[in-house]
């Protein structure tokens, strides 16, 4: 049997298999999952708020600082690179402005900032999230026992472009959803950038190293994925971190949809970064099994499925230029006829590639009674074509399984979300991350530096 065909069928199945796994377990966790609280006594005087700026929205801006002050919290104010309106705004506001003399990523501007954090706690915030009222009373609420660290979900709101949103939208949507299942066993994948509340001598030690300000892997490092490495340290330390949906803070959606695309290919080339390192390190294994599958699954579907279709399209290729005759002379004797084999009937029964059912195909061999034993006895069919038809009868049902339980996460996140419109745009996430994720594989060393909204 040819090596194509058998790579193709094992690959596609391998797709099926991990993909009914991982939903039919995400699902059920997820929506059964109830995250708890505790009664701590954090006092709002035992945190400060480190917010980096760097070109950002004015009005935005003062949102932000307005919903700090607004909890009564001490804040120190970065600017990377930049000084006003910002200083003046914060200063008005009663907090602390600090100048970096030139761009230098939001690493070095959490760093530098981290020098005047005083109290057993930190909150970093980005400069384009809007904190809502008594939010920090429930974030510290979660910080019991060996969580140490928690961030809030995220909100899309509607940029420029309803398309961008849509599609934003979708993704933070699976990603709450993977996120619940998760947390059923105390891990998740990264804690949202956005805001983070942490304890401050548990994660002090890692933002005033060498490696904060450059993640080094192999010959190759990056800026981006601060969220990532604070989390994976605080894993590696024994503790754990969470992510909860009782607080919600909002984040607009890229303008267009070239910015949604640059904005997902840096985000995975540092997801793909850190997951090498996670390996390479150990720390994936201290997040648990689940943890493991969900992210390898993530990560090694885009590469399989592009294996996938590209086995596939070599076996029509090859079969197109070894019938190239018989296509043109299908084309020319009854073209209606040859249209409706490639559509309803399907390219590769028209090229005779499919190989079942096999009882059509060798008819002339069975008795009326098909015993495959009594043929690999009698030497009319051999072991291998038969074992491949079983295999091939298992690939088509594992794929329709798959199919459906697809379907059903679709129509899960539809219920979940309760927003009918614009649901169909959202699903342009599906083709768009897939994209987006292999582009990110091939330019994984291109880790650009950090930048805000302009």
């Amino acid at each position: 049997m040819r090596l194509d065909f058998t790579l193709y069928l094992l690959i596609s199945s391998l797709i099926s298999i991990f993909t009914i796994l991982y939903i039919s377990f995400t699902l059920p966790l997820a929506f059964t999952y109830k995250p708890k609280s505790s009664q701590t006594n954090i006092k709002r005087s035992e945190i400060t708020v480190l917010i980096p700026v760097y070109k950002e929205d004015v009005d935005v801006f003062k949102e932000v600082i307005n919903s700090v002050k607004k909890q009564d919290l001490n804040f120190v104010v970065v600017g990377d690179g930049c000084d006003e309106p910002y200083k003046s705004i914060t200063i008005s506001k009663g907090g602390l402005f600090v100048k970096l003399d030139k761009n230098m990523g939001k690493r070095r501007a959490i760093r530098e900032g981290f020098k005047y954090v005083k109290t057993p706690y930190v909150l970093l915030l980005d400069s384009d999230t809007i904190l809502p009222d008594n939010s920090i009373d429930i974030l510290s609420s979660k910080l019991a026992g060996d969580i140490v660290a928690v961030s809030p979900e995220i909100s899309i709101l509607p940029g420029r472009n309803k398309v961008t949103f849509h599609i934003s939208e979708m993704m933070q949507r699976l990603r709450e959803i993977s996120y619940r299942a998760l947390a059923r066993f105390g891990s998740i994948v990264s804690l949202n950038g956005q805001c983070i509340l942490a304890k401050t001598d548990v994660i002090k030690s890692l933002v005033e190293s060498e490696e904060f300000n450059s993640v080094k892997l192999w010959r190759f490092s990056t800026i981006l994925g601060d969220d990532r490495q604070i989390t994976n340290y605080i894993y590696s330390k024994g503790y754990k971190a969470t992510v909860t949906n009782d607080v919600v803070v909002k984040t607009k959606a890229p303008d267009t949809i070239r910015d949604l695309l640059k904005q997902m290919v840096r985000w995975y080339r540092s997801n793909n970064f850190f997951l090498i390192k996670e390996i390479g390190d150990g720390t994936i294994i201290k997040k648990g099994f689940f943890y493991m599958f969900t992210v390898l699954y993530w990560y090694a579907l885009p590469l399989l499925t592009l294996l996938s279709y590209s086995l596939y399209t070599e076996i029509i290729l090859s079969h197109a230029i070894k019938h190239w005759n018989f296509i043109v002379r299908a084309i020319t004797t009854d073209p209606a006829r040859f249209i409706e084999n490639v559509i309803i009937s399907r390219i590769d029964r028209l090229f005779n590639i499919d190989p079942t059912p096999i009882a059509n195909k060798f008819h002339h061999f069975l008795p009326h009674h098909f015993n495959p034993i009594m043929l690999i006895y009698d030497n009319k069919l051999s072991a291998k074509m038969i074992l491949f038809h079983y295999f091939y009868v298992f690939h088509t049902l594992v794929g329709e399984v798959s199919a459906i339980v697809s379907i059903v996460m679709i129509i899960s996140i539809l219920l979940y979300t309760r927003k009918i419109r614009g649901f169909a745009l959202g699903l342009l996430a599906f083709p768009l991350m897939f994209l987006a994720d292999i582009f990110a594989l091939m330019t994984i060393w291109r880790q650009k530096k950090w930048s805000g909204r302009n």
